[in-house]
């Protein structure tokens, strides 16, 4: 039996429905009384720190620092996964020489190498970016792996057929078939980044998203950690958008 597809006027209805909800339930918590600002702010503080951070320009200096460092992990990360995780779905000597060292990386903590990083790199930008680099690439290496191990052996039996080498393989049959789930896995990176870079700027920095909003907490002002936390959401659903958007045009088969 075919699954219809959910109306998307019906689905937009219940997403606006929902998201009223929460800021209602949000106002009459706060207008009680009942919790005090430091803990949740009104909808009404916390709109008004957020039009403060926009109107004053801190926070495109801030996200301009932040994407910058999640730009430059995610093209090292997707380099270094691609190529491995490449080269681990073609080849069983990579896989079994790579796979011990990639796989007990995915269930590590990334948090928990933070004290290592420092001590590697330091507490500036380096350390950051390395941080950014092995959350990310950690979970490529694996998705890319596996998506070349899903290529349909007719394919290459077809290929193969024909004569095709090795290399005519690789690049007109394994990375095609391969390219869609590679990049769903570049958009999950790319919100991945936006979750470790506050881990990441909060050590040492002096600007960034992450600095805004460990700075906001030290000086108990919860409308601007609030407004930080909605602005970085924001700017993440975005450019998750954006990067949809370029994989059903680009990438759609």
């Amino acid at each position: 039996m075919e699954k219809k597809e959910y109306p998307r006027a019906k689905f937009l209805q219940l997403s606006f429905l929902s998201v009223t909800i929460i800021f209602l339930g949000w106002y009459i918590v706060t207008a009680v009384g009942y919790i005090r600002p430091i803990f949740l702010p009104s909808p009404t503080a916390t709109a008004k720190a957020l039009w403060e951070l926009l109107a004053s320009g801190i926070f495109f200096k801030a996200f301009l620092v932040s994407f910058t460092r999640i730009v430059i992990a995610t093209i090292f990360a997707s380099v270094v996964g691609v190529v491995l995780g490449l080269s681990m779905g073609i080849s069983k000597k990579a896989e079994s020489f790579f796979n011990p060292i990639t796989q007990p990386l995915r269930y590590l903590p990334i948090t928990a190498i933070i004290p290592l990083l420092i001590v590697w790199f330091g507490i500036g930008e380096m350390m950051k970016v390395v941080f950014l680099f092995l959350g990310i690439v950690c979970y490529l290496i694996p998705l890319v792996r596996n998506a070349v191990h899903s290529t349909p052996r007719e394919y290459l039996d077809v290929a193969a057929s024909f004569g095709a080498k090795f290399k005519t393989l690789v690049i007109h049959v394994y990375w095609p078939h391969a390219l869609p789930q590679i990049f769903d896995g570049i958009i999950v990176a790319n919100s991945i980044g936006w979750n470790y870079v506050i881990l990441a700027e909060i050590i040492n920095a002096r600007e960034g998203l992450g600095y805004l909003i460990h700075l906001a907490g030290r000086l108990s002002r919860s409308d601007e950690v609030f407004a930080g936390l909605i602005l970085i959401a924001a700017v993440a659903i975005g450019s998750d958008y954006i990067l949809r958007q370029i994989r059903n045009k680009y990438f759609f088969w």
